[in-house]
């Protein structure tokens, strides 16, 4: 939960505050949702929007990461899950020997910067 009060993202009696949402580090992308109201899709850097959608009070903030496909990939030929539903086709990998992603190392993912909220504009009352 995000609570602009306590972060004196609101004074006195402003009706609210442009806010620009800044994610840090991101692997591979986040959907952001803002009191239940899509917000934006961050892609790339630098990884930041900006937004009115904060109001006074609480406001809920969810963060959805989308994770690199290597680390699925990876993820499942460890697990034994069949992933690979192709048909007429043999997957090789580089050196065209049988395609086994088990040993790859895991790519970093998530959230790996430090999430911040920052003011822009005050609004009078």
């Amino acid at each position: 939960m995000v609570s602009p009060r306590n972060n004196n993202h609101f004074v006195g009696d402003l009706e609210w505050v442009l806010e620009v949402f800044t994610l840090g580090d991101v692997r591979e992308s986040a959907s952001i949702r803002i009191n239940g109201e899509y917000m934006d899709c961050m892609w790339s850097v630098p990884f930041s929007a900006v937004t009115e959608m904060l109001h006074e009070g609480r406001n809920r903030l969810e963060i959805e990461v989308t994770n690199l496909s290597a680390n699925r990939i990876r993820d499942l030929e460890r697990r034994g899950i069949e992933w690979k539903k192709f048909y007429e086709i043999n997957m090789v990998n580089r050196h065209y020997e049988k395609f086994d992603a088990t040993g790859w190392v895991p790519m970093p993912s998530g959230l790996l910067g430090k999430v911040t909220i920052t003011p822009l504009r005050r609004k009078a009352p």
